[in-house]
């Protein structure tokens, strides 16, 4: 996982090409103004969904848990908190599903993240993430997250 500014993004470049797709598209300036839903890049490798909500307090903390693609999370407006697993303690509660890249797991929490829209999330396959989550108080949150197949 890697939790840094946005406008340190382009030094991950290196390490993984497609978030020059992932650049290119924050740089385009258009995220704000598109309608919500789930968009293709000219990159066969990089999808991305656009969508909002309203961030809640989990009864039951569950982590997502993909296989075969990096999770780009950006906020583009509100703030919220993300809980990463101690990977070492999660036992799964629902089987993997290839449509969706996902299976969720209870464990232990190792990290907590505060997001805002001037950072940026990354999580990697088999890294147990709970994203979505109040930070203080309940707020509308706007969000991309970019799907990296690797």
């Amino acid at each position: 996982m890697i939790f840094d500014q946005i406008s340190n993004l382009q030094r991950y470049i290196p390490s993984l090409s497609a978030l020059q797709t992932v650049q290119d598209i924050l740089e385009g300036g258009k995220l704000p103004t598109m309608e919500y839903g789930s968009y293709k890049t000219a990159n066969p490798n990089v999808r991305y969904n656009l969508f909002t909500y309203k961030t809640a307090t989990p009864e039951n903390l569950t982590f997502e848990i993909h296989e075969k693609e990096v999770d780009v999370q950006i906020l583009l407006s509100g703030f919220e908190t993300m809980v990463i697993a101690d990977t070492s303690t999660l036992k799964e509660t629902t089987e993997y599903d290839d449509s969706k890249d996902a299976s969720f797991a209870k464990g232990d929490q190792l990290i907590t993240y505060h997001a805002t829209p001037s950072t940026f999330a990354l999580f990697f396959p088999g890294e147990g993430h709970a994203c979505n989550l109040t930070d203080g108080h309940s707020t509308d949150v706007v969000k991309v997250v970019f799907k990296i197949l690797v």
